[in-house]
């Protein structure tokens, strides 16, 4: 009963938080006054002095062994029995909610393994910006996150209270001449959701080893938050060096995607979907492989040749704390994220 009364709390709260976010509202515009620019003034945690996506200047990066991943659920071999995945379009992005054990452990993360939760996508309206992260000022067409929670926390939601509460697997898109076909029905069944709440399931879930950059001991490691608001400060980030390849057609997809619902007068197209770089303050930035920078940097594509460095040398942010739970939950403001942590609520009261 106790049980039950506390979960039925935790779902009134988050949907009481849901209409204030609706109501507040952020964006990726820049004249829609709800853009990248104006989140700290609406979220105070979007000016802490841990935030991300950051410029990574390769010559600053410090060399530190931090090991292997260990994946499971990750392969063909292994993938989890049951899994489901859910590709939506929630009005700021594609996102693919992931139902099974798909775990990530090993390279200096603790002894817990963290459980992915969804991944998400990031683009620009052409190829020579799109990503969140940028490598000496130069950005890819795209960049893919997989989110992860730690699993000493008893779900997601408990884990957004804690410094390292998730960490989060970041992969550029790259463009090649023809469709990778490990993402062929990923990217049709994108195609087919253009508007913001339009959702479908993916008839068999992705493998993530089937499209995910053959090595994957090559990254960059640093402490930092969430790329849209509330921009918690509890993400370890991992950017790795091999981007995942697309085809043009495949990032179009994206491309097409609306920040709209179906019927409304006027499409509002999703373009230019990233936050801009902040500062990286007093933060180190680890590389696993100083050898792969050189490869790493060769693989931009030839039309990359112009340098995103919006926000890098911008005033040093005042810091503001993590939020206590007590407040917390009434900044988060990706709709998604919300849906996600209820129905996550809502399976261990089940489980119970």
């Amino acid at each position: 009963m106790e049980t039950t009364t506390c979960f039925y709390v935790a779902v009134c709260v988050l949907v009481a938080c849901l209409s204030n976010v609706q109501a507040a509202g952020w964006d990726y515009l820049n004249d829609s006054g709800k853009g990248p620019d104006t989140w700290e003034a609406s979220y105070d945690t979007c000016g802490g002095s841990k935030q991300s996506p950051i410029n990574i200047e390769t010559a600053m990066v410090e060399e530190k062994d931090l090991g292997d991943f260990t994946f499971v659920g990750f392969g063909e071999d292994d993938k989890p029995v049951n899994a489901t995945m859910t590709v939506s379009n929630n009005g700021h992005s594609v996102v693919v909610g992931v139902d099974g054990d798909y775990h990530v452990s090993g390279a200096g993360l603790g002894t817990t393994a963290y459980k992915a939760v969804q991944f998400h996508f990031h683009w620009g309206s052409v190829n020579s910006q799109g990503s969140e992260h940028t490598i000496d000022g130069k950005a890819y067409p795209g960049e893919l996150h997989i989110v992860c929670y730690n699993t000493s926390y008893p779900n997601f939601f408990s884990a957004l209270f804690n410094e390292d509460g998730l960490t989060v697997l970041g992969f550029f898109l790259e463009i090649q001449t023809v469709d990778n076909p490990a993402l062929t029905q990923l990217f049709d069944v994108i195609s087919s959701i253009q508007f913001d709440e339009e959702e479908e399931d993916l008839s068999m879930p992705v493998v993530f080893n089937n499209f995910l950059p053959s090595d994957l001991s090559s990254y960059y490691r640093y402490s930092g938050s969430l790329t849209t608001p509330p921009c918690y400060e509890i993400v370890t980030w991992n950017v790795f060096t091999e981007p995942i390849m697309v085809s043009e057609a495949q990032l179009n997809a994206l491309r097409r995607q609306y920040a709209n619902k179906h019927n409304a007068a006027d499409n509002i197209t999703l373009t230019d979907t990233y936050r801009p770089v902040q500062p990286v303050n007093n933060r180190t930035v680890y590389m696993t492989d100083p050898n792969a920078v050189t490869d790493h940097m060769t693989t931009l594509s030839p039309n990359q040749d112009n340098i995103n460095t919006e926000n890098v040398n911008t005033p040093t942010p005042s810091y503001v704390n993590t939020p206590t739970p007590s407040s917390a939950p009434c900044q988060f403001a990706s709709t998604s994220l919300v849906a996600l942590v209820i129905s996550k609520v809502l399976a261990s009261v089940l489980d119970d």
